[in-house]
């Protein structure tokens, strides 16, 4: 990030308004920085009420958005490829969650501001995931039942990971070789998962063998049992159930059903904000399933898809061969409208088309977080390694959040919760890795970069060395609080014999307050020091 963009900086210009514009652009979507200095004037009042609307906006967002298309979508492609939620969740779930984190640590690590911001996101949001997150998904499940191996292999990788990146700090410094291999132990990863569910499938095909005979011998002693008792059949009670949710559905719609002019102040800006985030949603995002495919919306949105997304992902001007991209992608998309109308384009395609549409738009909306975010560290002066693995991680941690506790609460808790530690697992090794990989490509390759645990503290001034210190210890601190976290986490599930109650998410939630109030304190105290030498 660009060190002059510091608050001390812009109040000291002659027109903070120019100064801003002209050193204060690391933000992607939307300026607020400009936005704050120039328009508002600094009027930090306003501020204070803009900011719990936009959060509620975009949280809210990004909530309908997995809740209705990418939890959906992503369920019914584990179901349709008849994968375990184990493997759904290493694989599926990780990219989905993951995406977001590693294009932000991937982009930000271009200067060493940058990889602090990387370091913080990506193991800031790991902590979290493996927290806040993963004892939500256990609220939300209620009881969760983890497999053996997969847990012990998922515990292991996270740990093997955390503990590399020690040995790298010990090293003092890390060449192109040593990152690629750090990033290429994903691979090894998805090689081991892919010998454990055979295994798995193997015992189960044993197990189901071997029980088929118990199960006839069973079901014929009640079908005896029902016959003699004359009770009716199951289905026809099932027929019965499903007649009165019918009428029970059509008669609360009618009742509830209240006609706008009828509705409250409130209530009518409620129902405008929820038709227009639907309608933008219906038109950019294709169906979630069987039930809310349409063929003509399908089509419409061969057409509209590639360009409304690449106008989020900022990329409408990047050439192929020096053909326009979005050109390219449009002519597809009119052969696949063409297809679409005369024929019909298999389901599984229009559900990845509506996965890597959700994540772009969840991508869009935590970047304009995190450009609000940056925001409140330029006016606040926060430490980038703070900020990172706080606000950043919150921001890069929220997709995460409302996918997984939403697994969980439709009885996926298995994938859920495999997706949180495999999650990590992709963005130490992928996010973090090609941040290493890139930093090492830009500044030395192929020879050796410094690895003071992240940022190399050589500089003629005291201060610098001072705030390079005091952000290696803000790193080491998630480092050891992430390695002691995998550690417990291993000795009490093995402890309750791998069964998962409401008790341990509470642990969870204690052991992140515990580090929050760690982080915040020490950050503060360090701040106290560089701020008093900086005055002297």
């Amino acid at each position: 990030m660009v060190q002059a963009c510091l608050y001390q900086l812009i109040k000291a210009s002659e027109n903070s308004c120019v100064y801003v514009k002209e050193n204060c652009n690391d933000q992607e979507i939307f300026k607020f920085t400009h936005y704050y200095f120039c328009q508002l004037d600094e009027n930090w009042v306003i501020l204070i009420l803009i900011a719990p609307l936009l959060f509620f906006f975009l949280f809210n967002f990004l909530a309908r958005t997995v809740d209705d298309y990418l939890s959906p979508a992503v369920t019914f492609i584990a179901e349709y490829f008849k994968m375990s939620q184990t493997f759904a969740g290493v694989t599926l779930i990780a990219f989905a969650n993951g995406v977001p984190d590693f294009f932000c640590a991937v982009l930000a690590s271009q200067d060493d501001d940058g990889i602090l911001i990387a370091v913080g996101s990506i193991f800031g949001s790991c902590l979290c995931m493996t927290t806040l997150v993963f004892g939500a998904v256990i609220l939300f499940s209620g009881i969760i039942k983890a497999q053996k191996v997969p847990f012990i292999r998922d515990i292991l990788f996270n740990g093997v990971a955390i503990f590399l990146l020690m040995v790298f700090a010990f090293i003092g410094q890390i060449n192109h070789y040593m990152a690629i291999g750090f990033c290429s132990l994903y691979l090894v990863y998805i090689v081991v998962v892919l010998a454990n569910e055979k295994t798995l499938k193997k015992k189960e095909q044993e197990d189901r063998i071997n029980s088929e005979e118990d199960r006839m011998e069973q079901e014929k002693k009640q079908l005896v049992l029902h016959m003699e008792e004359g009770e009716i059949g199951n289905q026809d009670i099932q027929n019965v159930d499903e007649e009165i949710k019918k009428e029970l559905t059509k008669y609360n719609s009618e009742q509830y059903k209240i006609p706008f002019e009828e509705m409250s102040v409130i209530a009518k800006m409620k129902y405008i904000y929820t038709t227009s985030l639907d309608i933008v949603r219906k038109f950019t995002i294709p169906a979630s399933n069987q039930e809310k495919y349409d063929k003509t919306f399908t089509a419409m949105h061969q057409l509209i898809c590639p360009i409304v997304m690449l106008a989020l992902l900022g990329s409408l001007s990047m050439e192929v061969y020096g053909i326009k991209l979005w050109i390219i992608l449009e002519i597809f998309g009119i052969l696949l409208f063409i297809y679409q109308l005369i024929f019909e384009i298999p389901i599984i395609i229009i559900l990845i088309e509506c996965v890597i549409c959700s994540i772009i738009w969840c991508k869009s909306v935590i970047q304009v977080l995190i450009d609000f975010i940056l925001l409140i560290q330029t006016i606040t002066g926060v430490g980038y390694s703070y900020l990172g693995m706080t606000f950043l991680a919150f921001g890069n941690s929220t997709c995460d959040f409302f996918v997984n506790t939403k697994l969980a609460s439709i009885g996926y808790g298995l994938m859920a919760m495999t997706g949180c530690f495999s999650g990590t697992i992709f963005n130490m090794l992928c996010g973090f890795g090609g941040a290493l990989v890139r930093l090492t490509t830009i500044k030395s390759f192929p020879g050796v970069i410094s690895f003071d645990l992240f940022r190399d503290a050589k500089s003629d001034s005291q201060t610098d060395i001072i705030i390079a210190r005091m952000n290696n210890s803000i790193a080491y601190c998630v480092l050891v609080f992430s390695l002691m976290n995998i550690i417990m986490t291993c000795i009490v599930v093995i402890n309750k014999k791998y069964k998962l109650t409401k008790n341990l998410a509470y642990y969870y939630f204690f052991v992140y307050f515990l580090f929050f109030i760690f982080i915040t304190t020490l950050t503060v105290a360090l701040s106290s020091i560089v701020s008093y030498l900086q005055g002297k």
